[in-house]
């Protein structure tokens, strides 16, 4: 399963999140602060298993 993580653009709060949470926090918000989110705020495994870092 694919983890990533999640990076909210309101309260900066870096969480790994797994693919039902992905799915769930861009339909809910930030489940910090609450805060629409789109798939821009989450960085994803890559080829060779080094995260990519999440530009804002």
């Amino acid at each position: 399963m694919t983890t990533y993580e999640f990076t909210c653009p309101d309260c900066r709060r870096a969480i790994p999140v797994t693919d039902p949470m992905r799915e769930a926090t861009m339909a809910n918000g930030c489940p910090v602060c609450g805060r629409s989110v789109s798939a821009d705020h989450f960085a994803g495994d890559s080829v060779g298993g080094r995260r990519r870092s999440l530009e804002l």
